[in-house]
């Protein structure tokens, strides 16, 4: 019975929460035609909330301190589900603009609005074009200062709720423009939606802004410490620390 009522809750949220979706998506593109700055931001991170708020998924914001207003930042979040854009753009306090799998790209409506707003294709198959990606990345980051810019380091959604091995690419670019690292782990998320799965629970998800990890003084040749450290944080907020051998 319970499994049923899931199911039938789930059907509801995408028959009222996809058009919100695309009526959202809708309204960015639009106004991306006639403004910019602190106004257009908004526009977003309301957007975001808007269909988080539809699909029964509420935010709690921790950590809020530790990020700078108008100090830029490599963003890294765990990659859980399909609605961690969502999540991170009404979660995060500042500005922000991130690489996305390049087929997202071609989707209806969403695709066109996340290419207007400046989101930055990647490609998961080719390490050729996901290099040429996090180029232009970096010259993003270099023109557009006052904005963070965010990178999914495990690359794809986690299956099983646990966290992913860290790919090297987003580290490159932090040390590649000397910011530092901000962490963004999200926890609940797994139990809403998983990989391969349609069904949507409604739930609460733990937004955990950690403390920046610097990247002064880390080098190419000695980037896999930072990597370590950088993914000792997550472990440890997600209570997967003590799993490790």
């Amino acid at each position: 019975m319970i499994r049923i009522f899931e199911r039938l809750r789930s059907l509801l949220i995408w028959i009222f929460g996809l058009p919100v979706f695309a009526v959202s998506c809708l309204v960015v593109w639009l106004a991306s035609f006639f403004r910019r700055g602190p106004g257009f931001e908004r526009l977003i991170k309301s957007a975001c909330r808007f269909v988080l708020f539809m699909c029964g998924i509420r935010l709690r914001v921790e950590g809020r301190e530790n990020c700078v207003p108008g100090r830029p930042y490599i963003v890294m979040m765990n990659h859980v589900n399909f609605f961690d854009p969502f999540v991170l753009y009404a979660g995060f306090p500042g500005w922000a603009r991130g690489v996305e799998e390049e087929s997202h790209f071609r989707w209806p409506i969403y695709g066109p609005t996340i290419r207007r707003i400046g989101a930055i294709p990647i490609s998961r198959t080719s390490t050729p074009r996901a290099m040429a990606s996090l180029a232009k990345a970096a010259e993003l980051i270099r023109r557009e200062k006052d904005f963070s810019f965010v990178v999914l380091p495990e690359g794809t959604r986690t299956r099983d709720g646990k966290l992913g091995k860290f790919k090297r690419g987003g580290f490159l670019l932090a040390l590649e423009t000397g910011l530092d690292i901000l962490p963004i782990i999200q926890i609940g998320a797994t139990r809403i939606n998983r990989r391969g799965s349609r069904l949507i629970r409604p739930g609460k998800v733990r937004f955990v802004i950690a403390p920046a990890v610097p990247t002064a003084g880390t080098t190419k040749e000695n980037q896999a410490a930072l990597i370590e450290r950088v993914r000792a944080v997550f472990l440890r907020e997600l209570g997967e620390d003590k799993q490790q051998p």
